[in-house]
């Protein structure tokens, strides 16, 4: 039989010069895979599109005080290998996360935890897993697309290029600033030559084809959840909308909290007006499902 193909073998459309330069500035310490060892419950946390595990150290040392086991994976296509990201299928992160998920089956309880994309995979993962808990920050459930392009996307899928998702972006708001100098560092936007770059930067057809796959098949998947769900959301997110949530919210048969609170679509991050929300409730389960 012959050997799977990996990521990097698939196709021969690349990612911009651009990504290529960033790259470096994901081979820090902070953006790798890492597992802080403690005691049940174990928490899975899963990183957003274009993330890495950097964004959950902060709640991960918290929770780690306290005691508990994390694990935050760095998924096919992100941080370091994000040249591969064009050729990343849907199944590749599902693999990936179910790999990390058996590594936790000796604990009593587990929590699942997904930010973003994170939240669609994580409600796919849960579907098979069906972990203790699952919690949901901003969750990823609908590509903003125009129907007839998400019609078409099987087909544009396998044509190259793609559209430009920042060819109009204001680089003088301070949160799209914020946003993007949070993701990577070498992404500074008073540099023109970086603005004119991330102009030119194209998302392929295939890849919006695997995030279109992604939430639709969360969608399904919160349908098959049989544990308690938490969902956090953002009343100012203009990433994921607040309206996707609320209608991911009918998909569901078995008990769900969702919390709408101040601030936009990072919640990851410290500085986020409700970040010290997040981190109280996934302490609060830590809590309530310790042994």
């Amino acid at each position: 039989m012959a050997a799977p193909t990996t990521v990097a073998a698939r196709g021969t459309e690349t990612m911009s010069d651009l990504w290529m330069t960033i790259r470096t500035a994901f081979l820090g310490e902070e953006y790798q895979p890492f597992a802080s060892e403690g005691t049940a419950p174990a928490f899975l946390m899963i990183h957003g599109f274009l993330g890495s595990p950097a964004e959950w150290r902060p709640i991960a040392m918290a929770l780690h005080e306290r005691g508990h086991h994390v694990l935050a994976p760095l998924l096919p296509g992100f941080g370091s290998s994000i040249e591969e990201l064009p050729h990343v299928r849907l199944e590749d992160w599902e693999d990936d996360l179910r790999r990390a998920a058996a590594t936790l089956t000796s604990f009593q309880s587990v929590i699942v935890v997904g930010f973003s994309l994170g939240g669609a995979l994580a409600l796919i993962l849960a579907a098979h897993f069906q972990p203790s808990h699952v919690v949901l920050l901003a969750p990823f459930s609908r590509l903003a697309l125009p129907a007839g392009y998400r019609i078409l996307l099987p087909i544009l899928a396998r044509l190259g290029g793609g559209p430009r998702p920042f060819a109009r972006t204001d680089f003088d708001d301070p949160s799209v600033q914020q946003a993007l100098s949070g993701w990577n560092p070498l992404l500074d936007l008073r540099n023109p030559t970086i603005r004119n770059q991330l102009r030119e930067v194209r998302l392929p057809w295939h890849l919006l084809h695997q995030l279109a796959r992604t939430a639709s098949e969360a969608r399904k998947a919160g349908e098959a959840v049989r544990c308690p769900v938490t969902i956090i959301h953002g009343v100012d997110d203009d990433t994921v909308p607040l309206k996707d949530t609320e209608h991911l919210l009918t998909r569901f048969h078995t008990h769900v909290r969702l919390e709408r609170v101040a601030g936009n679509h990072q919640l990851v991050r410290p500085d986020h007006p409700s970040f010290p929300l997040v981190l109280q409730r996934l302490t609060e389960l830590g809590e309530a499902y310790r042994p």
